[in-house]
């Protein structure tokens, strides 16, 4: 059997998928139309997946930035030396009167150490 040339063959077999699309074409149609009120649903889900994507994209690009300043400046104390805070203050005894207060009724509070609410006054400020 004789064989024909490529671009031949390549022209009669697009011929052939033409007429079959064609003949496929009104059933494509009647589908198109039945699942045409579930397009915006699948434009806004695939929105969506492309937005949580780049979202993640993103996120991961920040923490491998992280990573490369991490190891260019290496991190400092998380607590300097000079810093006081409100947790220090509370070990060393010196919280100011909060932990002998007595609520209203001789209620302590939940853990018995501090009132439920505050108490004091709230003076205006005078500037």
């Amino acid at each position: 059997m004789l064989r024909p040339f490529f671009l031949t063959r390549v022209s009669i077999g697009v011929a052939a998928s033409a007429v079959e699309l064609a003949v496929e074409l009104p059933g494509r149609a009647l589908q198109a139309a039945v699942s045409l009120p579930a397009v915006p649903v699948k434009v806004a889900g695939s929105l969506v997946q492309s937005y949580l994507h780049a979202g993640q994209t993103v996120a991961g690009l920040a923490v491998k930035g992280d990573r490369v300043i991490a190891t260019v400046f290496p991190s400092r104390s998380d607590k300097p030396e000079w810093a006081t805070f409100d947790e220090d203050l509370d070990d060393d005894g010196a919280g100011g009167g909060a932990d002998t207060a007595v609520g209203p009724g001789g209620d302590r509070g939940p853990g018995g150490d501090e009132p439920d609410v505050p108490t004091g006054r709230v003076a205006p400020r005078t500037t």
